[in-house]
């Protein structure tokens, strides 16, 4: 089995099926650091919000909150939080909505190549930390704007700085 980039990340499992939740366990819970599970998107959505896991794989039909709805709202709040949407239906509709909301990987269910699944997980969290890493590097320049800024310079070379920016 091929290994991820896990081992220091959580993993937010929504899924009410038992059978997919041992399997989906059983399967990740030593490749990461944590993995916590709800049965529905309501419980998703409430765990996400208390362990801001780094990445979430859902269900997409479950009770009381199906995982577009639950997707939709995390998305509210965190638009690069990646998600990826388990399906054993192939329904145009629910995935045209999942693409709308900014999903970032779509699996069949039942999982028949677990490589398929790894390999998605790389990906998103490779993508995620690159993010960080960006959005870190541009907050570090606009401080240090700021602090030009704050010391009334008369003159700013801000095509340098866009320069340094790129090159970071």
């Amino acid at each position: 089995m091929k290994k991820t980039m896990l081992q220091s990340n959580t993993i937010l499992l929504v899924e009410d099926d038992k059978d997919m939740q041992s399997y989906m366990k059983l399967l990740l819970e030593d490749e990461c650091k944590k993995i916590f599970i709800a049965e529905n998107g309501m419980d998703g959505f409430s765990m996400y919000k208390k362990y801001k896991p780094d990445i979430i794989i859902t269900d997409l039909n479950m009770p009381i909150m199906d995982g577009i709805i639950m997707s939709k709202h995390i998305k509210d709040e965190d638009f690069n939080q990646p998600i990826i949407l388990l399906t054993a239906y192939g329904d145009i509709k629910e995935l045209q909505d999942a693409i709308n909301i900014g999903l970032n990987a779509f699996i069949s269910k039942p999982i028949e190549n677990i490589e398929v699944l790894f390999s998605s997980i790389n990906k998103l969290l490779k993508n995620a930390n690159n993010c960080k890493r960006t959005s870190a590097q541009v907050n570090n320049k606009i401080e240090i704007v700021s602090d030009i800024l704050h010391d009334n310079q008369e003159y700013i070379d801000f095509e340098s700085l866009i320069k340094d920016t790129k090159n970071s």
